[in-house]
């Protein structure tokens, strides 16, 4: 296992230097936002960037369900995307708060798929959105989600227990008031989970891009499209993720910047497992001479590597600008 991750590493190397080189795609690189947390609940860390540069590390804690991904209210799960800061609140019941904005417009589509929110609170949330405002608290979706102080453990001796929140993020209240006093309204918030297999990771990120006149994601069968971009170190890698009742898939395809000639890696995985079988497939140049298990781990690792050197996906998430937006308080 480490000869694998030390050859994924190499490879993630060598491809970027390859295509700097050539003048492809690397010098096109987004540039990353002023201010970035990046929250990774499998190493239980939060993160702070500046211009492209880790500033900050903080432990923190989560939801009494810390593996799960939040997708109702009152599951106690701590949500995984991309957020932005909402408000920011200097006395509250666990310290310093720096409210989120939770639910996303991802969180709403899938939400609306699940039959756990009406089409009238999805379109509660779209049109919240659409004004760059945080989204309503309607009935199924929860709201109120916050990172804030309180600790990373609460109680004592044989009491003392760690991911204690509704879904919240907590630190201690010295690392919170070093975060409060960096962030500001608008500030992006990207939630990931580390730990899962590549569908896992990106999921979260991904939205529903067809839509119709009134805002409703278009869903054949039952069955919706999810997309995101991000651009890592082996190119600009889209992702497409179709979910229906029982099925699910992932298929990325990775180009160079300018978009011009073939695709440098294309990798279908049909039931997003992890597992490549021969039902699923592997092809482009960055996955010539080596195993499929071993372009996928390569993918899944540049993945990663993006998102901690403070690079966001790009999606239609809204950014919150007024400082003065308040929170909704806790419902989550």
């Amino acid at each position: 296992m480490i000869r694998l991750h030390n050859f994924i590493r190499q490879c993630i190397l060598f491809f970027t230097a390859f295509l700097a080189s050539c003048g492809v795609w690397a010098a096109d690189l987004p540039v990353s936002p002023e201010r970035l947390v990046v929250i990774d609940k499998a190493v239980r860390e939060v993160v702070f960037f500046r211009n492209g540069l880790e500033a900050a590390r903080f432990s923190a804690s989560f939801g009494l369900d810390p593996a799960s991904d939040k997708y109702r209210a009152h599951d106690l799960a701590t949500p995984e995307g991309l957020y932005f800061v909402a408000y920011r609140k200097s006395r509250t019941r666990f310290h310093r708060t720096l409210g989120i904005t939770y639910p996303n417009l991802g969180d709403a589509q899938r939400a609306l798929a699940r039959g756990i929110v009406t089409e009238s609170g999805y379109m509660r949330i779209l049109n919240a959105l659409r004004r760059s405002r945080p989204a309503p608290c309607v009935p199924g979706l929860g709201c109120g989600i916050a990172i804030h102080g309180g600790g990373v453990f609460r109680g004592t001796g044989a009491d003392r227990a760690r991911d204690w929140t509704e879904g919240c993020v907590a630190l201690d209240n010295r690392d919170m008031e070093v975060l409060f006093n960096v962030c500001r309204p608008g500030d992006p918030v990207v939630i990931l989970n580390s730990s899962r297999n590549l569908y896992g990771i990106i999921r979260p990120f991904t939205e529903v891009r067809t839509l119709d006149a009134d805002g409703l994601p278009i869903c054949p069968g039952g069955l919706c499209a999810y997309t995101a971009e991000l651009a890592t170190s082996l190119g600009l890698a889209r992702f497409s993720v179709r979910e229906g009742p029982d099925f699910m898939s992932l298929k990325v395809e990775v180009i160079s910047e300018t978009g011009e000639g073939s695709p440098l890696l294309v990798l279908t995985d049909g039931n997003a497992d992890g597992h490549l079988s021969f039902l699923d497939s592997v092809e482009g140049p960055l996955a010539e001479g080596v195993a499929p298990a071993e372009a996928y781990a390569l993918l899944r690792e540049a993945v990663l590597a993006a998102f901690f050197r403070g690079q966001m996906p790009a999606m239609a998430a809204s950014r919150v600008e007024e400082p003065s937006v308040r929170g909704t308080g806790p419902s989550q």
